[in-house]
């Protein structure tokens, strides 16, 4: 999958006239209702015999929630693997969230040529002073001479009949309830520990809570895997504070931890379960 900035494939227009499938969203801790979206994906991709496949998201959660579920490297990773051909990234600044609709929608047409649009039934796109859903999208770019298939792909639901979406997942981690977010997911809640500064002793991994800018459950002992660059997994505890993230057992050595030039070969943590 290439990962490009949306506003380069704008002013670039290489795939301006590539017939494209695509979908639009934050796919902030991608969750079963995303994972319906990308699948419609693909399905339509090979429906229609489309060219390309793209999802655009953004930099940053456009609706400024505090603490991301995840980074736009685990996002990009788990949308690659649906096979989607690019990932369009918008720098969401203050000047883009004032963008309307009708300008999203002609800066969409600078970059793809869309046959077909797969979204999600809650999904809105512009400023909120002139915005649209779906059906808009579709009617908008309509009016600028392209009659693209909108299809939106209602939410997935709980075994108890509720909404499945990123704000629960959120809600899921503050309180700690790490069973129900892999329910609700499909996949442990994974913190990327690539970008991250570390020092270690006495055995342990210690990562300050200040450098991680996802979410982190309650204070307490998690089990926990650590996931090496090479996607191998060893078990480990995790030990969440006010201050720091600290992992210890296999893999915690810096032998282990370290290729002999002082760089990390951790990729990330997977949190199963509070003890």
């Amino acid at each position: 999958m290439r990962i490009c900035s949306f506003d380069e494939l704008v002013s670039s227009g290489e795939f301006h006239n590539t017939g494209t499938v695509l979908s639009i969203g934050v796919f902030d801790g991608v969750h079963l209702g995303h994972k319906a979206i990308l699948e419609t994906l693909q399905k339509e991709k090979e429906a229609k015999g489309a060219e390309l496949s793209a999802v655009i998201t953004f930099s940053v959660n456009p609706k400024g929630r505090k603490g991301a579920i995840d980074t736009l490297r685990l996002r990009a990773e788990y949308i690659a693997s649906f096979g989607v051909d690019i990932l369009a990234v918008i720098d969401f600044s203050p000047v883009f969230s004032k963008i309307s609709a009708c300008v999203f929608t002609t800066l969409l047409l600078k970059a793809f040529l869309p046959e077909a649009a797969i979204v999600g039934s809650d999904f809105r796109f512009g400023n909120p002073s002139d915005d649209g859903d779906g059906k808009k999208l579709g009617e908008l770019l309509k009016l600028e001479g392209v009659d693209t298939e909108i299809i939106i792909v209602d939410s997935v639901l709980d075994p108890y009949g509720e909404r499945i979406s990123s704000t629960r997942l959120r809600q899921m981690i503050e309180k700690g309830d790490l069973g129900c977010f892999l329910r609700l997911s499909g996949q442990f809640y994974r913190v990327d520990l690539v970008p991250l500064p570390y020092r270690s002793g006495s055995g342990e991994l210690i990562f300050s809570r200040a450098s991680i800018h996802q979410l982190l459950p309650p204070p307490g002992a998690y089990d926990a895997a650590l996931r090496m660059r090479d996607g191998q997994c060893a078990a480990c505890v995790a030990f969440i504070d006010g201050e720091n993230l600290r992992i210890k057992g296999a893999g915690t050595d810096p032998e282990s931890y370290e290729n002999g030039k002082g760089e990390l070969l951790l990729d990330s943590l997977y949190l199963e379960n509070r003890r």
